[in-house]
């Protein structure tokens, strides 16, 4: 993924506290390994206060969260941990999950579904839109400023999140305002469950999909990385779910030697000629 990992700074910018890990941990810890500077700045890890929507509450249970337990800032120390493994470092922002965000009306931008772990968005919000990817935008400009990163990654957005989209929008503009190459991962595991099209805002689109194969030991190590999430576990890596046995095969079937490894987008212009 890298051609000169010893002089690069890498950016990963991740929506929520295990996306980056997830879906490129892999990449990280070989950037890492490299010689490469790599922060991964996590946009919607913000606690928020009491009360909780249905669908908060419902997810601190299925995490095995108590209501008095904090679980953003669980959630934060698992970051942390997983991050730590992968030996690149972390910085965590103040925007919340979108099952604490309420809509300007006051009703809450996602509801439980009942009978299941499922979440609902209200068709009608207005949550994702250019204000809240302005305000991220901001906080993102800071963090390029402290870190000067030569490359940003963050998530391509497959699946239909306002959270996703919106921290892919604003990594997307602040990359072209400071003309800084960057580049869109899969968002695994989520695109394995329900593959989606990548549609980015008016000035943007993708490159040719290109596959970064990994040794056994750099899999093994994202792998560990990725069972530091035992709140995301739950959910992900419950009973017929196996997500690991997944990830690999969904990596084997996209790798040109069935290996391991993951895939990313470049980001063109459209006045870019190539």
């Amino acid at each position: 993924m890298l051609q000169n990992p010893g002089e690069t700074r890498l950016l990963a910018i991740s929506p929520h506290l295990d996306d980056a890990v997830l879906s490129l941990g892999a990449g990280l810890a070989q950037a890492a390994r490299d010689g490469a500077k790599v922060l991964v700045h996590t946009v919607f890890a913000g606690t928020a206060p009491p009360p909780y929507s249905a669908a908060a509450e419902r997810m601190h249970a299925v995490w095995g969260l108590s209501p008095e337990d904090d679980a953003p800032l669980h959630r934060r120390n698992e970051d942390i941990a997983a991050l730590d493994g992968l030996g690149v470092a972390h910085r965590h922002g103040r925007f919340l999950d979108s099952i604490y965000r309420r809509l300007p009306d006051g009703r809450w931008l996602t509801d439980h579904v009942a009978g299941g772990q499922k979440l609902a968005m209200n068709e009608d919000s207005a949550d994702g839109d250019d204000g809240l990817v302005t305000e991220i935008k901001a906080d993102l400009e800071t963090v390029i400023a402290e870190f000067a990163p030569t490359v940003i990654v963050t998530c391509a957005a497959i699946v239909d999140h306002p959270d996703n989209e919106a921290a892919r929008d604003a990594a997307l503009s602040a990359a072209r305002e400071k003309n800084i190459p960057i580049r869109l991962w899969e968002d695994l595991p989520y695109s394995m469950f329900k593959p989606g099209k990548i549609e980015l805002p008016p000035g943007f689109r993708l490159g040719s999909s290109e596959f970064h194969s990994a040794t056994a030991e750099i899999w093994k190590r994202k792998v560990e990385a990725a069972e530091c999430y035992s709140s995301q576990l739950a959910m992900l890596n419950g009973r017929n779910k196996n997500l690991f046995a997944r990830l690999d095969e969904h990596a084997r079937k996209n790798s040109p030697h069935g290996g391991y490894g993951e895939t990313t987008w470049p980001v063109l212009l459209d006045e870019d000629p190539r």
